[in-house]
């Protein structure tokens, strides 16, 4: 199959999967009854980010203690959170502009969007940490990322169910277009939409690494540069989609939500497998990663996200490429 053919079907099957996916995900959170910001923070956030964990998680275990392939799963597991808190929000700028809606922007779920940056910058900041301390401590702070993570989602769920803001989607499910469609058969068509957005993914990725094989450049730039791009372009899609149809809180939720399981979840993964030792690069993307992260979060404390605060976060990007280029 031809590189370009194979960009093709990648970016072809993710567009169609991510619109089946939204719309899956916008009935699984009415029939559970959970609020849009409930639904965009954790079950979208986690269909399309869980996959993605796939790329640490077999660097590290059939890469063994390969210095390439610990690279590698270190820079699959920074540059998720760096890719979406820099470039995956200035995207959601781009789709706002798109939509004709500027200069307002977006309106957000001020509870689920405060809650998901902080708890973002809370577990990045103590995993950024870690790699400071010495190894046998790791397991602990691994431990903990995940007790919080459960809190944090726990009291999301919590915080949705008594809000029930969730209206009823208004397309039917593509699956079966009735007022009101079994549960299973919403269910159904998540799970084959979720599969449909990581083989696309994967076709996505591999045509990537044929193009970066060309290009002189260390695994962990790699990974953290081309990967994420990929891996998290479902994310992105899936907001931009949420947008065009205003719906804004799962847009933003979708994207902050997945900052949250890819800023504990992961890292924990990480400490688990590997050292958790960060070189200069690997300190700099993270570091980077977080003040993105604080920039959101200042700039959303009114419940708005205006269009000029979206795209200025994509200069955190600029930054890093620029420096890369400056060094390499």
């Amino acid at each position: 199959m031809s590189l370009l053919v194979l960009l093709a079907a990648g970016m072809l099957l993710i567009v169609l999967s991510a619109d089946y996916f939204t719309n899956g995900v916008e009935w699984l959170g009415y029939r559970l009854k959970l609020g849009e910001g409930v639904s965009g923070s954790l079950l979208a956030a986690l269909g399309t980010a869980l996959p993605e964990t796939l790329v640490p998680l077999m660097a590290f275990i059939f890469g063994g203690q390969s210095g390439s392939e610990q690279a590698i799963g270190l820079g699959a597991i920074l540059g998720a959170p760096f890719m979406l808190a820099t470039l995956g929000f200035s995207i959601i700028g781009v789709g706002v502009w798109w939509s004709g809606r500027r200069p307002r922007g977006l309106t957000v779920s001020k509870d689920a969007l405060v809650g998901d940056l902080r708890f973002f910058l809370l577990t990045f900041g103590v995993a950024i940490a870690a790699a400071f301390l010495p190894e046998a401590t790791h397991a602990w702070v691994a431990l903990s990322l995940v007790g919080a993570y459960a809190v944090h989602a726990w009291r999301l769920v919590r915080h949705g169910i008594a809000a029930d803001d969730q209206p009823q989607p208004e397309q039917g499910l593509h699956f079966h277009h009735s007022p009101k469609p079994p549960l299973w058969l919403v269910g159904l068509q998540v799970m084959v939409a979720l599969s449909g957005l990581i083989v696309g993914a994967h076709f996505f990725v591999s045509a990537l690494g044929q193009i970066t094989g060309w290009v002189r450049i260390s695994g962990f730039l790699v990974s953290v540069i081309v990967t994420p791009v990929a891996t998290e372009l479902p994310e992105v899609l899936n907001s931009v989609i949420w947008i065009r149809r205003r719906k804004d809180r799962l847009a933003v939720g979708n994207v902050t939500g997945a900052m949250a399981f890819q800023a504990s979840l992961v890292p924990a993964l990480g400490m688990l497998l590997s050292p958790w030792h960060l070189s200069s690069w690997e300190l700099v993307t993270a570091v980077l990663a977080w003040v993105a992260g604080l920039w959101t979060l200042a700039r959303s404390r009114d419940g708005t996200l205006h269009l000029g605060e979206l795209l200025a976060a994509g200069l955190f990007y600029l930054l890093f490429i620029a420096l890369v280029i400056g060094v390499v």
